[in-house]
């Protein structure tokens, strides 16, 4: 219940001025704030929520997919996202990288209901491009970050900065630049979007490659006859999901199909496969 009373409210309660990076919090900010360093597993979640966030608002989509919706709850955060605005009126991340570090603080929010007051908390970050982030369940998870600071201390880097600050604090906020689709597409146009591809599998004249693309909505897994050239995309796994570190790709030559398995071997569950072209 506080979580869905949360994701009602957040839009009419914080006020983003369009092209500004200050952030107008709700609620009573709790003491404490910290920058937590993300690891790169952490960084990678945080830029695959932030690219399925941007494809939600540039093709319409009603929501998130089933597993954006996992590395959320994985985080204990994800992009702040505005249902009723374009991109451009967000504070979404549209570059397509890892996320690197965030500073978060807390907020308790209340609001009168007919039978009832409601109470909750909401946790508030930036990261490093001053991008907006939100949560109802405390801090980031402890797996995506590897060590913190809290802020104030001389070494501790912050990336959101409140109007009371004393002039002494330091400040690494960035000031946050607003999507522009025409700008966005000339940079397209002026260089080559990069793609990396390895083989994480192989076996009697047929090999599976990896195309890790910039955007990993793209990130494609292709099965090959190496003798006739035959080519067959392994489909119904989204590319977000496939990591060759952790998920096993196996040829079957005898049964003429391969498998992609959610685990490290195929005694795990497998999640797609193919027919051998």
């Amino acid at each position: 219940m506080k979580a869905l009373i949360s994701r009602l409210t957040v839009i009419s309660a914080l006020l983003f001025p369009a092209l500004s990076s200050a952030v107008v919090i709700p609620g009573n900010i709790h003491p404490g704030r910290y920058t937590f360093f993300l690891i790169e597993k952490g960084g990678e979640m945080l830029r695959d929520m932030n690219d399925a966030a941007v494809s939600v608002k540039l093709n319409n989509k009603a929501g998130f997919t089933v597993e954006a919706q996992r590395m959320a709850a994985a985080a204990n955060i994800s992009p702040l996202l505005y249902a009723a605005s374009p991109l451009e009126g967000n504070f979404i991340r549209y570059d397509s990288k890892p996320v690197k570090a965030l500073t978060c603080l807390i907020t308790s929010r209340n609001m009168p209901g007919t039978n009832k007051n409601y109470s909750w908390e909401e946790t508030y970050c930036l990261d490093e491009t001053g991008a907006a982030y939100i949560g109802t369940q405390g801090w980031p998870s402890r797996a995506i970050f590897d060590k913190s600071c809290e802020v104030g201390a001389s070494d501790c880097p912050v990336y959101l900065s409140l109007k009371n600050d004393p002039p002494t604090m330091r400040n690494d906020a960035a000031h946050y630049i607003p999507y522009n689709s025409s700008h966005i597409t000339k940079e397209k146009e002026k260089r080559p979007q990069p793609t990396a591809t390895e083989t994480v599998a192989e076996q009697d004249g047929y090999e599976v490659s990896f195309t890790k693309a910039s955007n990993c909505v793209d990130n494609k897994l292709i099965v090959k006859n190496i003798s006739t050239g035959k080519t067959a995309a392994i489909t119904g796994l989204n590319g977000c999901a496939f990591d060759p570190k952790k998920n096993a790709v196996v040829i079957f030559p005898q049964n003429e199909y391969v498998g992609v398995y959610s685990g490290s071997s195929s005694a795990s569950e497998e999640i797609a496969s193919v027919d051998l072209p």
